[in-house]
């Protein structure tokens, strides 16, 4: 079954309950994001902390994803853009060592590598893709996807409104 935000948004409610800037999810990324919000809602417990998705998007060909919860400190993040790769760095305050503080350092790694995948996964199908800068756009696209978008081709990144 194919996974919609709006399926994801069912299974687990709590992570889009909170304020947000935006959500949204390239099509081909959308079943690695449901793996991740599972994994988060196992890593989470029965207290979710007020977890929640502050923003979802695509930057530099790959998605981001932010998210906030009760306790956490904000971090800084850099990205690094080669021709055939972008590269992320997250730059986080020193924290206490404390089960609250080892649980966001888990959450923080299984969102970066979900974040990571979509470097090397085609924005429209999820198939193993590289990076396609064209007009001045990062994306990264399948050899498929990469001919269509060089053909001016619609290439249908984002899901209807009604599957959001």
């Amino acid at each position: 079954m194919m996974k919609t935000l709006k399926s994801i948004k069912q299974l687990y409610p709590y992570q889009f309950e909170g304020k947000n800037i935006g959500l949204s999810i390239a099509r081909g990324w959308l079943p690695e994001f449901a793996e991740l919000c599972k994994t988060i809602d196992e890593l989470l417990g029965d207290n979710k902390r007020g977890f929640h998705w502050v923003q979802l998007k695509e930057k530099f060909g790959s998605a981001r994803y932010y998210w906030s919860t009760k306790g956490k400190k904000d971090s800084l993040r850099f990205d690094l853009i080669a021709p055939s790769e972008v590269v992320s760095m997250e730059v986080r305050q020193p924290v206490s060592a404390n089960q609250q503080q080892a649980l966001f350092e888990r959450i923080s790694k299984v969102v970066g590598a979900a974040e990571a995948h979509t470097n090397k996964h085609c924005i429209v199908c999820g198939a193993p893709g590289k990076i396609d800068q064209k007009d001045g756009y990062v994306l990264v696209l399948c050899d498929l996807h990469a001919k269509q978008r060089l053909g001016g081709g619609d290439l249908g990144i984002w899901p209807p409104d009604e599957d959001e």
